[in-house]
């Protein structure tokens, strides 16, 4: 079965077996293609990833080959290999872009490089607004606020005093869009002017819930709407659970303002805190059944929000994602620092290839005139001299 988020794309049959790997194909056909094979989710697309050094290299892989991904046992390995010889990459592309073309792969420089991180990136992202978050220079700092779908009033006056004292401190708020808490905090970033990103249960093409019709004109005007579920896909249940982990991909801090103690918001700080983020939570009565969540979550170690003051000291503790703006003053003579000595020929060529600016494997592949394993060899080879870095995508840049 081929599955594309909630819809179906039909079958395509590659020419040949030779036709499994095109050098002249983008990796992003690859990151669509894997994302079509039954069993192959989200995780296991990022260990053949992780494993083969690109999603092309892995669609190549025998199943002898792919035996030493973890999560891929005999089963799996023959099922792959039987329905990767009735599949073309470019032809899955080309139906995907004809479909929608608001896409990303983790192979377009577009794609969130903090999601990225996480063990299950979603290998398709559909989104929808004006919003680049690797373009923002310097780099935000990336919050999500949730909580509860029926705040009481000091849940909802603390989820506007906080997402205002962040907005206006440059952050950048992220939540779902549902009722309560998260429209609450899109709404408050909205009357700042500040701009917002949605993580939805459904199509980006979809506003739900239909009270937040307006809410949605304003993020896909200003701000960023994202979703793993194609155009046109409806909500479900099972989706929301599954869009938290986005939110808390994407966030260096979670904030939960209100929740009660069985509460979504809940399942999105304890992924955040899996993967390595910050986890915050707003205090509240031992009266009010709404703040139970809060209050267990600080009893199991999450750092509770006793002051603005005080969590924006905290925040601002945080690294700053991707470059900063030390780093973007110095990188910008990496071109013309002296080259090392030593190298050799092909190496020396592929260091003069490269700057300061991202540069995909396909591109690299063609200036260089290098086949694709000589190619990721001599990449790695220099990034383990600590000469180049390596960004999500196979984008590579001096260091």
């Amino acid at each position: 079965m081929l599955v594309n988020g909630g819809s179906r794309l039909t079958a395509t049959v590659a020419e040949s077996p030779a036709a499994y790997v095109k050098t002249d194909l983008p990796e992003r056909a690859y990151w669509v293609a894997w994302s079509q094979i039954e069993g192959i989710g989200p995780v296991l697309q990022k260990r053949l990833y992780s494993a083969f050094g690109s999603l092309a290299a892995a669609w190549g892989a025998g199943a002898d080959q792919l035996l030493g991904v973890d999560g891929i046992g005999l089963l799996l390995a023959d099922q792959v290999v039987r329905l990767r010889s009735h599949l073309s990459p470019a032809q899955i592309l080309a139906q995907f872009e004809a479909g929608s073309a608001s896409f990303w792969t983790p192979a377009d420089p577009e794609y969130p490089t903090l999601l990225f991180e996480i063990p299950d990136p979603p290998p398709v992202l559909y989104y929808r607004g004006p919003l680049r978050l690797n373009r923002l220079q310097p780099q935000p700092l990336t919050v999500g606020i949730v909580g509860t779908r029926h705040p009481s009033d000091y849940g909802r006056r603390w989820t506007e005093r906080l997402t205002c004292q962040l907005a206006q401190h440059g952050a950048l708020v992220i939540s779902g869009m549902a009722r309560g808490v998260d429209a609450i905090a899109h709404k408050s970033c909205v009357a700042q002017t500040a701009p917002t990103l949605a993580v939805l249960g459904t199509g980006v093409d979809i506003a739900y819930p239909a009270s937040n019709q307006g809410l949605y004109q304003d993020i896909a005007t200003t701000g960023l709407l994202l979703s793993e579920y194609a155009d046109g896909t409806p909500p479900d249940r099972t989706h929301f659970p599954r869009r938290n982990r986005i939110i808390a991909g994407l966030s260096q801090a979670i904030i939960v303002t209100e929740a009660p103690a069985r509460s979504g918001a809940l399942i999105t700080a304890h992924l955040a805190n899996d993967y390595g983020r910050e986890v915050y939570a707003l205090p509240g009565s031992l009266d009010n059944p709404r703040s139970q969540g809060c209050l267990n979550l600080i009893e199991q170690g999450c750092q509770p929000i006793v002051s603005e003051a005080k969590l924006l000291t905290a925040l601002g503790g945080l690294p700053v994602p991707d470059r900063s703006p030390l780093a973007d003053a110095s990188a910008t003579h990496a071109s013309s620092l002296p080259l090392p000595t030593g190298l050799a020929p092909e190496l020396n060529q592929l260091l003069q290839t490269l700057s300061d600016e991202a540069i995909g494997l396909d591109t690299l592949a063609q200036q260089t005139n290098q086949d694709t394993s000589r190619l990721l060899s001599n990449l790695m080879q220099l990034e383990l001299q600590g000469l180049i870095v390596q960004l999500p995508g196979m984008q590579y840049r001096r260091a």
